[in-house]
């Protein structure tokens, strides 16, 4: 190999290492951009999520006999939870992800009934359902189907009795039913 064609050898080795190192920069450039856009991209979603909170446990109805009201003929002596009326067989849904705690026909008053271990460590307790769509141990996504509104165990019509309690509580351990 002749001194020129060393030197011209040498040039375009030069040229092809520049030439790497730019596109690794442009793909360096790239990715960055990528990874930018990904993370707009979940950030998004993300707030999607929070516009797309489940707004009642029983679509499209609102509370027809709230949480608290005094009342002798309770236990507790007041409303444990928030009644949603509805026709019987009327969808109603998991507030928030979680775990089926239990789902059975031993409600006592409460009559078929299912317990939502949810993702933020509460029980949220669905009550007097005529059909329980889940299992013990399921586990479920908020807006999920878990049943339907029924008039099982003591109630005076066909409606969902929901309440809020903390993990594992019992029976007048509620709070006003919030998710």
């Amino acid at each position: 190999m002749t001194p020129s064609m060393r030197k011209m050898s040498l040039g375009m080795l030069i040229l092809i290492v520049i030439s790497l190192s730019c596109s690794k920069d442009q793909t360096t450039a790239e990715q960055e951009a990528l990874i930018d856009q990904q993370a707009a991209t979940t950030n998004a979603a993300g707030a999607a999520d929070v516009l797309a909170r489940i707004a009642s446990p029983v679509p499209g109805k609102t509370v027809t006999y709230p949480y608290g009201i005094i009342d002798p003929r309770y236990a507790a002596g007041y409303h444990t939870g928030d009644d949603y009326a509805a026709p019987t067989g009327t969808n109603v849904v998991a507030v928030l992800g979680g775990t089926i705690g239990w789902s059975n026909n031993n409600g006592g008053a409460y009559g078929r009934w299912i317990g939502l271990r949810a993702t933020n460590g509460r029980d949220y307790v669905y009550c007097h359902l005529s059909v329980r769509s889940v299992s013990t141990g399921a586990t479920v996504v908020a807006g999920q189907k878990l049943g339907e509104v029924g008039a099982t165990g003591n109630v005076t019509g066909p409606h969902l009795h929901f309440e809020d309690r903390p993990r594992g509580g019992g029976y007048g351990q509620v709070r006003k039913p919030t998710w």
